[in-house]
């Protein structure tokens, strides 16, 4: 009877061990990357700023270069067929008044709204059920690594760039990825001038500062220059203004943290400790249950 008693109680280990083992590869493979997604009440806001180099409406053959700052406001708003909607709103200011005047809209039209569709695993857009029907990636891919590129969308130039790896670095005390669109001469449509279509030409350079545990984007610089026929239309130099750094500084570290405990550590400790009670049970308790017998 004690021996049978014994013989179940290894069982018993056997059986929890190989349990543990199958949870945590279902963790790695089905679990996590389950809740590893952009949630459904995202909202969030960035702020930019930087300078603006354009043409005066009024005396077209002038030049103004003037202060700005961008508002990206960013909020979920349901899904369709599988995608995150987000409705977003961007607005553009000139800060060399004061109060500070709104170009977001005509003459300038420096400002935007439209609904995104992204899916909330990939971080691709969802080009079917995007209301512009964009593609590429809304952000980083995550995680991210030295060997990887993603094809940003970029609505400047109405297409993805790729961004690609340059450089690893320390950030303010945060190990990131620096990675880097750079594009010239993009051919993104005709202007009418005096009876002609001309060509209009962009150059767009984007650098992301990436935690790539996350792809959180701790931060962002850009400039972007348009042209007609090598002459300069306009000229938009942009980078997040101090508080939205502080802000995904704050989750770029977070998510850190939290992601190395919940994809890696905690489904290895799974494992790892499911393998020993099987070994136990195999090589210890075994042993000891035939040498009783």
């Amino acid at each position: 009877m004690v021996a049978e008693g014994k013989r179940k109680r290894g069982f018993i280990v056997s059986i929890v061990g190989l349990l543990l083992v199958i949870l945590g590869v279902l963790w790695i493979t089905v679990i996590f990357p389950a809740i590893d997604k952009v949630p459904l009440d995202y909202d969030r806001a960035y702020y930019f700023v930087g300078n603006i180099t354009d043409r005066d409406p009024d005396d077209p053959l002038q030049f103004r270069f003037y202060p700005v700052e961008q508002e990206l406001m960013q909020k979920a708003n349901g899904t369709k067929d599988g995608a995150l909607l987000i409705h977003e709103v961007r607005k553009v200011y000139d800060t060399s008044t004061e109060p500070r005047t709104d170009i977001s809209d005509e003459p300038y039209d420096y400002g935007d709204e439209s609904t995104l569709a992204i899916d909330r695993r990939t971080m691709e857009f969802v080009q079917a059920v995007d209301e512009r029907g964009r593609w590429g990636y809304w952000g980083p891919p995550r995680p991210i690594g030295k060997d990887d590129s993603y094809d940003l969308w970029n609505p400047g130039a109405g297409q993805p760039q790729t961004a690609n790896y340059v450089r690893s670095e320390d950030f303010r005390g945060l190990s990131v990825l620096v990675f880097e669109i750079d594009e010239s001469d993009l051919e993104i449509g005709n202007v009418t001038y005096m009876g002609m279509e001309l060509p209009l030409s962009y150059s767009i350079t984007i650098t992301q500062w990436v935690e790539p545990s996350s792809g959180t984007v701790v931060y962002n610089e850009s400039v972007a220059t348009t042209t007609v026929m090598g002459n300069l239309v306009q000229k938009t130099e942009l980078r997040y203004a101090e508080r939205t750094i502080d802000d995904l500084m704050d989750i770029g570290r977070s998510a850190h943290t939290m992601l190395l405990w919940f994809r890696t550590i905690v489904p290895w400790i799974l494992i790892g400790l499911g393998a020993v009670m099987v070994l136990l049970d195999v090589l210890v308790l075994g042993r000891k249950r035939r040498t009783q017998e």
